[in-house]
């Protein structure tokens, strides 16, 4: 029910009912007030399966929303309504998804659709002249806080500190937010002298605007986006810079044709994540650095260490066992291995922290005989805190951590992982792990997190877990493959610039 090149005719649609909606929709097309009514509706109901967590309605609704979202993208008008919509289906798609394939879907389902009507509406900007030698590059990020959930702000600052060491000052790059970013931020930039822009303004299109205006005044030739969020996409639509890349963070689909550089740092080069003309470059993250620049909260460390002894009833736990992060990664086979890990030591706990469904944790909670000792906490949980209460990080799989692992072993704990299975698009997740702790099954995987938390052997794990978090530490490996690739993209567009004079 994809629209074509042209708005649909009233032929082409058929009338819909759907069991979340009182009325039947007439087959259209729509007015503007009816695809104004059933967005708003779409937003109350979509938003609350995602608050919720489960992943039964969230498909439902994901399923439903797919079919509706184009028939909405009619008039210039309903640009911000579109984006609201891909905004909410982009968070629906992620807090349900246990396996990264998944995400592929979010090309054709929202991805081209939007695209399609974006470019209906909205001209492309004429190319900037590649003049400079040495080009200014500039990087619009969805986050806007270093202490914040997700982990893409920390990311992103420290692949652009890496750059800096690189670049003479007045080449270095801008951080464009797209949100207003946090004091925190505003500060560390002080310190460190990144240049920030905040572009965050009333609705979508009026941020797009701004910062295609504030790219203008800057003369950026090389924007990179660090998500596939909305205003991101209307933002590359429009072409406003000479090169523009992607540097991705896990939800790597983005089949966009304004795209000429994907840097992957999770996941490894695979068809349908990109538009064919897309250059797919692994360039692994190198992204503990901000986060071991920031200050260990004692007082926040000392009052979790008490409430995860008074939640399992142990007061001198032998071992604490934890994960943390987005909980859709959770399933059921991973807590049945959690299980029999706490059955081999009763005085073992496991903490298990973050936002999204939590059902499968619940449920293995109260069918358990071990599950007084499973202390669960559905909130966003501060790395810089529970990375100093937990002894063995045990890694969901088949969906493994990202920004998690990295930010417990810096502080010296072991992380327990499952190999992940034969052409796996995160198979690079490997460099950022002790292999002596890769478990094969699950069997392996209970023998391993026992052999981690042994005192004797606990020692030498965490060294080794600091070691990969210092070599993850240095920004300069990231940073001189990013810039590398961007020479030699910006060599081959100031080559085509002379060609076409």
């Amino acid at each position: 029910m994809a629209l074509g090149t042209n708005a649909p005719s009233a032929g082409s649609l058929i009338a819909l009912r759907f069991d979340w909606l009182q009325d039947e929709l007439p087959a259209g097309p729509w007015p503007e007030a009816l695809r104004d009514g059933l967005c708003a509706a779409m937003k109350n109901i979509g938003w609350n399966a995602v608050h919720q967590g489960e992943f039964g309605p969230l498909e439902r609704l994901y399923r439903d929303f797919t079919v509706l979202f184009p028939r909405l993208l009619v008039d210039r008008g309903d640009v911000d309504r579109g984006a609201d919509l891909y905004t909410l289906l982009h968070i629906m798609l992620w807090r349900r998804t246990q396996v990264l394939s998944e995400l592929k879907r979010f090309n054709d389902d929202v991805v081209r659709p939007f695209i399609t009507y974006l470019s209906r509406h909205f001209d492309r900007q004429a190319p900037r002249n590649a003049s400079r030698d040495v080009p200014r590059i500039a990087y619009l990020s969805e986050t806007s806080d270093l202490f914040g959930p997700n982990a893409v702000a920390r990311i992103t600052v420290s692949l652009m500190l890496g750059q800096q060491e690189m670049r003479e000052e007045a080449d270095w790059p801008i951080l464009y937010c797209i949100n207003k970013p946090a004091q925190s931020l505003w500060d560390f930039a002080g310190e460190f002298g990144l240049s920030i822009r905040d572009m965050a303004r009333a609705t979508p299109s009026q941020t797009v605007e701004a910062v295609i205006a504030q790219l203008k005044a800057d003369e950026i030739d090389i924007l990179i986006a660090d998500s596939n969020c909305a205003v991101a996409t209307m933002v590359l639509q429009r072409r406003p810079a000479r090169i523009q890349a992607f540097h991705e963070n896990g939800f790597a689909a983005w089949a966009i044709p304004d795209l000429d550089l994907a840097f992957l740092g999770i996941t490894q080069p695979s068809p349908d994540l990109f538009d064919d003309a897309v250059a797919m470059l692994q360039t692994p993250r190198n992204t503990a650095f901000v986060f071991q620049k920031i200050e260990r909260p004692e007082a926040s460390i000392a009052a979790v260490r008490g409430l995860l002894c008074t939640e399992s009833g142990i007061a001198r736990p032998s071992v604490v066992y934890g994960v943390y992060g987005r909980m859709a990664k959770i399933t059921a086979d991973y807590m049945v291995q959690v299980e029999a890990i706490l059955l081999r030591d009763p005085d073992a706990i496991f903490f298990a922290g973050g936002t999204g469904r939590i059902s499968p944790i619940i449920a293995c909670k109260q069918a358990s005989p071990v599950g007084d000792r499973m202390v669960i906490y559905n909130d966003f949980i501060d790395g810089h805190v529970i990375a100093e209460c937990i002894d063995v990080f045990l890694d969901s799989f088949p969906f493994p951590g990202g920004m998690s692992c990295i930010e417990v072993q810096a502080r010296g704990v072991p992380v327990v992982w499952m190999a992940p299975p034969p052409q796996s698009e995160q198979l690079i997740i490997g460099d950022q792990r002790d292999p002596r702790l890769k478990a094969r099954d699950g069997d392996h995987y209970v023998a391993l997190a026992r052999q981690a938390a042994d005192p004797d052997q606990w020692v030498g794990f965490g060294a080794t877990a600091v070691e990969i978090a210092n070599r993850f530490g240095d920004m300069r490996e990231q940073a001189m493959l990013v810039e590398g690739h961007l020479a030699t993209a910006w060599a081959r567009a100031r080559q085509d610039g002379r060609l076409a004079a």
